[in-house]
């Protein structure tokens, strides 16, 4: 199971990659066939070959500098997203089979775009949070309470404040209360004496 769900997520990680790659080269070429279209409007005959051959020169350069710009900031992204995903792909290899099995369960129910990328997971008594290129582990035991503040303004969105003995965490998740209700009820089958706010998932 931990080899399947790695897959999907790389797989889901190469599409992502893919799809930015090619808006990359398709934005250069969009620029060049439209300042190619307007220079062919003109014609040899009204600019001179001169001047068209210099406007197809620039063409052909002003793509590549623009290429080259997109590349600027898409390589940057793509090397964000390889660490992110290699991030959750170790923490997945260490899961158990009945970790595996929660996680899976969680993932069939997330929004589309968490699919294979979950804002947590579950893994022995404990909880992490995946925040950008690092995790926060918080053992179940070690939390003393729970306040959940949720708001419904474009769409679903809840702030978590988890309290331990030592210090204060506050994550946020949105998309649908699912992952707020799974995250309350394991917090509480491994830890029965966590606090949480009463009524919070009560509209």
């Amino acid at each position: 199971m931990n080899n399947f769900f790695i897959n999907e997520l790389q797989r889901r990680s190469l599409i992502i990659i893919a799809i930015m790659l090619s808006i990359s080269v398709i934005i250069p070429v969009i620029f060049f066939v439209g300042t190619m279209i307007e220079t062919e409007s003109y014609g040899k005959a009204v600019l001179g070959e001169e001047r068209y051959n210099t406007r197809v020169k620039d063409s052909y350069l002003y793509a590549l500098i623009l290429f080259g710009c997109v590349m600027l900031m898409v390589i940057p992204a793509i090397l964000y997203i390889r660490k992110y995903t290699d991030n959750y792909r170790r923490f997945i290899g260490t899961l158990s089979e009945k970790d595996m099995e929660k996680l899976i369960k969680f993932n069939d129910k997330a929004p589309f775009y968490e699919k294979f990328m979950p804002p947590y997971i579950i893994k022995e008594d404990a909880v992490s949070f995946f925040i950008h290129l690092r995790h926060t582990t918080i053992a179940f035991n070690n939390i003393v309470s729970i306040h959940v503040a949720q708001t419904h303004y474009k769409g679903y969105n809840a702030t978590v404040t988890i309290q331990t003995a030592e210090e204060t965490h506050r994550f946020r998740m949105s998309g649908n209360i699912f992952k707020v209700i799974n995250f309350v009820d394991e917090a509480l089958q491994s830890n029965p004496q966590i606090i949480v706010n009463k009524n919070w998932n009560v509209a």
